[in-house]
């Protein structure tokens, strides 16, 4: 499927953290999106000053402002909705891109008929250990290398989508954690995917590790809604919680070896690991008891 870049390409961004993040997300493809004249749609979740900064900031971009708190799915879901390319490239605001990642996100589409395709997170050059503890948590299974070709996996936080394939499910757009939901329907449907192995984009720090463990605690528990358990497999993760950190621990580390992704540093920050690891099964475990609430709202 041969796409034309100057027709066909919307990038959407849900912003939702601030200013420093977002500036070095639109900084990064500024010069490609150029190059292309693709579309690109930002969506700014807060008050007016910060959405008509991201505006008189840059210019070249189009920003859908939201003043009331939503979600990040509910975010981009505006942004796919007002999009006019006929691909919409996602990435989140926590990343920068590499220089060739939007012609990337183009050449895997034109490999055939992928109703989505994505590319790994790498880490950034982070100074702090803290930061690749986030990045190891939230990472671990987009971690290059990939292989290139069909796949059952994809990160949202690094995809380019067929949007009249993604508006074929419209009712899962505004609800959380696209990979469990949105992704498993589409899959079951027989729709492909594609990993493409050079379309990178590098997650960026700092993180206050306070700010993080709240994170990590607010998409646990939202998580655990997505996952659509019965309630005799919730019972069997709640009794088994105490091991899950341990169990959670090993697979990671499986990962990063399998990966020979920065392993001298995964050892490092073990230490750092077990109280998120820790937050991350007592997120799940009261999402299951509680119900999601209003968890999803505040994750960023």
């Amino acid at each position: 499927m041969p796409v034309d870049a100057r027709q066909d390409v919307s990038v959407v961004i849900a912003a939702i953290v601030g200013a420093k993040f977002l500036d070095d997300c639109l900084r990064s493809i500024e010069a490609q999106v150029k190059t292309t004249g693709a579309e690109t749609i930002v969506v700014a979740c807060g008050t007016a000053e910060f959405a008509g900064g991201i505006a008189e900031r840059h210019e070249w971009v189009r920003v859908i402002h939201r003043a009331e708190r939503e979600s990040v799915p509910m975010l981009r879901s505006h942004g796919v909705e007002a999009a006019q390319g006929r691909i919409v490239a996602i990435i989140e605001e926590h990343c920068v891109a590499a220089p060739d990642w939007l012609e990337r996100a183009l050449e895997a589409h034109g490999k055939g008929d992928y109703g989505a395709v994505g590319g790994p997170v790498a880490p950034q050059d982070y100074v702090r250990l803290r930061d690749w503890v986030v990045y190891f948590c939230e990472y671990n299974n987009q971690m290059p290398p990939w292989q290139d070709g069909e796949t059952t996996s994809l990160g949202s936080a690094n995809i380019a989508y067929q949007r009249e394939v993604l508006l074929r499910y419209k009712d899962l757009l505004h609800e959380g954690y696209w990979e469990a939901g949105l992704h498993w329907r589409m899959l079951t449907d027989g729709i492909k995917f594609r990993s493409a192995p050079k379309m990178i984009v590098y997650h960026c720090g700092p993180f206050n590790f306070g700010y993080y463990l709240e994170q990590r605690f607010w998409f646990s528990r939202a998580f655990s809604s997505a996952r659509g358990l019965t309630a005799a497999k919730k019972l069997v993760y709640i009794c088994l919680s105490p091991l899950l950190p341990v169990l959670l621990a090993v697979r990671m580390a499986q990962r990063v070896v399998k990966q020979d992704c920065h392993v001298a540093k995964f050892i490092q920050i073990l230490p750092l690991l077990v109280p998120v690891l820790l937050v991350y099964v007592a997120g799940e475990v009261v999402g299951y008891v509680a119900g999601q609430g209003d968890s999803l709202l505040k994750v960023e």
